[in-house]
């Protein structure tokens, strides 16, 4: 007598029944947790552009992080330095480094996933540097009052950043940052973000002392902001924070190579 392969019957409310117990149970074991700790490293980041709450962290993933770019490669410097004719001296630009610190050495620190803000992970300077770099940022501003001013940054709002003096004229890259040359990110890593010439950007990420911004050279910024913060240009990277005397040095060098480009001006004391 044949046997009669019996075939369990499901109506259609039962098999829909299973299809969201089985998503609920992908969702609870391996999305949550994954999305829960994606939002513990955006918290991490501490005060920036962006509120650090649950709703910074959901406009963040689902609005800002499309737009961003790759952040190390040079191609385009090299056409701006060719189509510029000269504008930031060039080939040259302003930042000389030393043999010393042609290379940051080790590799580069983790830098977070999220676009904004933007903040390292890793490599992070201890205390007594930091206080150093924040005393020698403040006193490099006021020893040139006579190109920059402080005043509260534009992208970051939770920090002060150097901007051209009002009684320099700005044009370009000065004007679309609305005259903001850096700030650091003083509230967590010490990293700083800077406006450099296009050469000295290329010397910069190939040295292993900073990356691009994702946002860099797009117009994301005024889009998802809509028009409240600048674009930010091709030319506005982030540098490392400093973990040593020598770093902060090296640092402080980039940053007086970031006002001579942004103020048209080498009297850099």
């Amino acid at each position: 007598m044949p046997t009669t392969l019996s075939i369990p019957f499901h109506p259609p409310q039962d098999r829909l029944t299973l299809a969201l117990s089985a998503a609920a149970l992908v969702v609870s074991t391996l999305i949550l947790p994954a999305a829960y700790r994606d939002y513990k490293i955006f918290k991490s980041y501490g005060p920036g552009g962006v509120p650090n709450n649950a709703l910074g962290w959901v406009v963040v993933r689902a609005l800002f992080q499309p737009f961003g770019r790759e952040m190390f490669s040079t191609d385009q410097y090299v056409k701006r330095i060719a189509a510029a004719e000269g504008h930031g001296k060039g080939n040259e630009g302003f930042l000389s480094l030393t043999e010393e610190h042609l290379s940051r050495g080790e590799e580069r620190p983790v830098v977070g996933p999220h676009v904004v803000p933007q903040r390292q992970l890793t490599q992070m300077p201890d205390e007594a540097v930091m206080e150093k770099f924040r005393t020698a940022f403040t006193a490099f501003g006021h020893r040139n009052h006579h190109l920059v001013k402080f005043q509260k940054s534009n992208l970051e709002r939770h920090a002060d950043g150097l901007f051209v003096a009002d009684h320099i004229p700005v044009f370009g890259i000065a004007e679309t940052m609305k005259r903001e040359i850096s700030h650091v990110h003083s509230g967590n890593d010490h990293s700083v973000h800077i406006v450099l010439a296009p050469a000295d950007c290329i010397k910069v990420i190939e040295a292993g002392w900073g990356q691009r911004h994702a946002f860099s050279g797009t117009l994301a910024m005024t889009f998802l902001s809509l028009g409240t913060r600048p674009d930010i240009p091709a030319e506005y990277v982030l540098i490392y924070a400093p973990r040593t005397d020598a770093e902060i040095e090296t640092v402080m060098q980039i940053v007086s190579a970031g006002v001579q480009f942004m103020t048209g001006r080498e009297d850099v004391r």
